[in-house]
This record gives structure tokens, sequence and C-alpha cells, in this order.
């Protein structure tokens, strides 16, 4: 399982993969909070994610308590762009998806 943890540094949020996630087929992605962040309320796929995204998840990411997890697809591949929000605020990283 991949877990990123989303916090709030000097009124910025970060991450801890730094906004570009490396995962595979088939694996479960979490986002948690961390300092300075008391819950990840959605993630969202942006307009602007250079490849479809109909079929990038099997399980949509959704909260789990005060985290949200979802499940990439088997059939899922190339680079993902996505909005995670959170109670401070919002980040636009990227997942991409091992061949």
């Amino acid at each position: 399982m991949a877990t990123i943890t989303i916090s709030l540094v000097n009124g910025v949020l970060t991450l801890s993969d730094n906004g570009n996630t490396n995962a595979s087929k088939s694996e479960v992605v979490q986002w948690h909070p961390g300092t300075g962040v008391q819950s990840v309320t959605s993630v969202t796929v942006k307009a602007s994610s250079p490849n479809t995204t109909a079929n990038f998840w099997s399980e949509p990411p959704a909260p789990n308590g005060v985290n949200c997890k979802g499940k990439i697809s088997d059939t899922a591949s190339g680079d993902w762009i996505y909005t995670i929000s959170t109670n401070v605020g919002s980040i636009d990283p990227k997942i991409i998806v091992n061949p």
C-alpha cells in the first residue's frame, strides 16, 4: 500500500512523496493527514490529467476516517493528476502507474 502523508509546512501543503507517487496496478493508495492537517476530505481527478481516468480506479478514493483511500485498477496506465482536498486547503499532485 502506498501511504502519502500530507502536512502543512509554513502555510503550504506538502506531501511525503513530493507530489509524485509511483504505484503499481491494483495497489491501494492512502492519503493520511500529518502535521497541521486534521483530515483528508476528498481526492478527485483533474481535467488536465494527461491520460484517460475512466478506468483508473477499481475502488475510487473515498474518505476512510480522517484518511482517504482508493485502489488503482489492474488495467490503469500512465500518469494521473488529481486534487487532494484537506481541511486547510488543496494540492494537485500526480500518480505514475508502473507498467
